[in-house]
């Protein structure tokens, strides 16, 4: 086998026009023997400028690698601040909605309140009201503070933040978010349609998140139905169950999202409302919550469907879970 050694003293002998071993004399010899230090030394010089580009390039490479490191610490930084921010944001703007909806059911039993006990002391002062009838309108007033103080709880348990991932069963905090807002639908003369079957679907994860997911959608559907002013205002909620999931449709008839924003409804900040009225954040909100959080997703689209055989066109919200067995 050839060696280097041999493979540089047979390029210089070619150099020097000797083709065979024998043709070496001592003139020609000497000349090799310099023309081979002078290759060694060449090789020499390149090695150790490879050597030197090599360690110039991994120093580059390390000092690349440490700014980039260093990049993606602050990105995953300014991010973490940034998620914070819209969190802390949607909570306000939650909360403004929760102020809103107490004022909605707290309106009708405290004004039956005020006229049960105004009738009261009216009759007691005129001596038209009997025992039994005081009894029966004390029996009214604890009955109306009994609901006020549930409310209260319930908008309470709304707002504790979830710390463990729970199974839960998706129509009774359903129901929940129904009797949070169903003043509001009342007073404002919408309809609401509930056609979800009383049959226990169970998922996991947070469900006082998946809970705001419902109330911010239905607040949303009752903005839109009470700005545009619709005849006979109605939201349907419908569920459709399979074996590993199941979607949870909210449909209005508020005439559908604009096509050139419907594909930008979820993003951050993005809102048609006045910046007095909407921080651009709720939806957002719920995209993460249901798929970050939750193992599922969220879409819109825009829908036609008939109701008492009327048609109508509305915007639909499709909320998919993974379904849990017991």
């Amino acid at each position: 086998m050839e060696t280097i050694e041999s493979k540089v003293l047979l390029r210089q002998l070619k150099k020097a026009k000797i083709k065979n071993y024998s043709d070496i004399n001592e003139e020609n010899f000497s000349k090799i023997i310099h023309m081979v230090e002078d290759t060694y030394n060449e090789m020499d010089e390149i090695v150790y400028r490879l050597e030197r580009s090599l360690q110039v390039s991994t120093k580059e490479l390390q000092d690349l690698n440490e700014n980039l490191e260093k990049r993606i610490k602050k990105e995953v930084y300014k991010n973490r601040e940034k998620d914070k921010k819209f969190i802390e944001q949607s909570r306000s703007a939650a909360l403004g909605e929760m102020i809103g909806n107490i004022a909605h059911q707290w309106r009708q039993p405290l004004s039956a309140i005020s006229s049960t006990s105004s009738s009261m002391v009216m009759q007691s002062q005129l001596g038209l009201v009997s025992p039994n009838e005081l009894h029966k309108g004390y029996e009214k007033i604890l009955e109306y503070t009994n609901f006020l103080t549930q409310t209260i709880e319930d908008f309470r348990q709304f707002f504790k933040k979830d710390k463990e991932i729970h199974t839960f069963n998706i129509n009774e905090y359903l129901n929940k978010t129904l009797n949070i807002i169903s003043s509001s639908y009342k007073n404002n003369s919408i309809e609401l349609i509930n056609n979800c079957s009383s049959e226990e679907i169970v998922s996991k994860g947070y469900p006082n998140e998946i809970t705001q997911v419902f109330l911010n959608i239905l607040n949303n559907a009752r903005d839109v139905l009470i700005e545009k002013n619709i005849d006979n205002k109605l939201v349907i909620i419908d569920f459709l169950v399979n074996d590993d999931e199941f979607i949870i449709s909210f449909t209005d008839n508020g005439g559908g999202i604009p096509t050139n924003i419907i594909d930008k409804i979820f993003d951050p900040y993005f809102t048609t409302k006045h910046q007095s009225q909407g921080t651009g954040i709720g939806l957002y909100m719920c995209k993460q919550i249901i798929e970050k959080h939750s193992r599922g997703y969220i879409t819109a689209l825009n829908k036609e469907f008939v109701y008492n055989n009327e048609k109508f066109m509305g915007a639909c919200f499709n909320i998919c879970l993974p379904r849990e067995n017991y």
